[in-house]
């Protein structure tokens, strides 16, 4: 039997690897490296200003490419990469609308890129909602500007980012803003962490916003609030299909574990049949990640079929991550239930997939909704 060279990768990984094509990969985490540290590393390591447009400082990564780059952090070190991913997204989103607009935004891309700057993702709020597109947060309009209440929770890199970005809902008004805030600004406080199972080191927690100063120049869109135009598109889009990414790289990580165990003790058998369930399940997944990322990016689908498309590979995300650990739990055995194993810290991992926006149980109501001739909606009384 032949012995592939030292430094080819195992087939499984080569395979899963194939067709994810990045300008950046992340270096290994440095042991003992708390989250935090961990995320501002990676930070300065180019992640900041990977989706950037590299007239205004940036890599000029495309959404393929950004979820590549996702990818392989996920399968490295998921904490940091289920953290980057809101980064990633909120700034990719960012730069998706300067690419419509051709608006004063390249300003604050300009701006994120040259600082290195991260932006936390301030959507979700407590106790969650049906329509994730409804925020309690208020902003009332003052001078130049806006002063915004609200708690937004949870929300990663809370303490790690520098600009916070935020929706609220204009008192007095049907209009919903978009805006960045200093993290630092007066009134927005970080206050408690996130008592999670799994994704320990994302620097997640609440942020408290108590009547924080917010200038009219740093709001990059304003809209009817629960209406979906291009910007929630764009943003639906980006968000499935980086988180998607994200955990991909989780769940391959958690494939090398079981590949590696069974490789190394040389027992197959029925175990082969589950470790290549596992894998056709991944390579479908990936396939249809890339395959969405480069439709949106070359125009081939958009509108409410984009959103479509989206939500559907969000909720597809979530049962293949179900049908991945079903497949892997026999072959992984006893280590899935083990304190401190690799393998069960993964296993912990992969449940937040579960618990991102928008709810599972609206995904495949808002796709059947579009190939009936309805408009989407994720407002239950609609």
């Amino acid at each position: 039997m032949s012995v592939p060279p030292a430094d080819t990768p195992p087939a499984h990984r080569a395979l899963l690897d194939a067709g994810w094509r990045t300008p950046l990969h992340p270096s290994p985490p440095r042991e003992g490296a708390a989250g935090p540290e961990r995320i501002r590393a990676l930070a300065a390591e180019g992640y900041a200003a990977l989706p950037i447009p590299s007239e205004f400082g940036g890599a000029g990564a495309g959404l393929a490419e950004v979820a590549a780059a996702q990818r392989a952090l996920g399968r490295s070190d998921p904490s940091a990469a289920v953290a980057l991913n809101m980064h990633a997204f909120t700034v990719g989103l960012m730069a998706d609308y300067w690419q419509r607009h051709r608006d004063t935004s390249w300003m604050l891309l300009e701006g994120i890129a040259e600082a290195g700057a991260l932006v936390a993702s301030a959507f979700a709020e407590p106790g969650g909602s049906p329509n994730f597109m409804s925020s309690r947060s208020e902003a009332v309009p003052l001078g130049k500007g806006y002063r915004v209440t609200g708690v937004k929770y949870p929300c990663s890199l809370a303490t790690t980012a520098t600009l916070v970005c935020l929706t609220a809902r204009v008192t007095g008004t049907d209009e919903t803003i978009l805006a960045l805030v200093p993290r630092t600004s007066p009134g927005l406080t970080v206050e408690g962490e996130w008592p999670s199972l799994g994704m320990t080191g994302s620097d997640t927690a609440r942020l408290v916003l108590r009547d924080v100063d917010v200038d009219d120049r740093l709001v990059f869109h304003r809209g009817p609030a629960d209406v979906i135009d291009d910007t929630v598109v764009s943003g639906m889009v980006w968000f499935a299909v980086l988180l998607t990414a994200t955990y991909h790289g989780v769940l391959s990580a958690l494939l090398d574990q079981a590949a590696r165990q069974m490789t190394g003790a040389g027992t197959y058998g029925p175990r082969t049949a589950l470790l290549g369930r596992a894998t056709r399940e991944l390579l479908a997944l990936g396939g249809a990640c890339r395959q969405l990322a480069t439709d949106f990016t070359d125009g081939a689908v958009s509108g409410h079929a984009a959103l479509a498309c989206a939500v559907g590979l969000r909720a597809s995300l979530s049962e293949t991550r179900d049908r991945v650990l079903a497949a892997l739990t026999p072959v992984l055995g006893g280590r899935l239930y083990g304190r401190g194993h690799p393998a069960a810290d993964l296993l912990l991992d992969s449940l937040a997939v579960h618990h991102h926006p928008p709810s599972l149980l609206t995904c495949d109501e808002a796709v059947g909704a579009h190939c009936t001739g309805r408009d989407i909606t994720f407002d239950p009384a609609g």
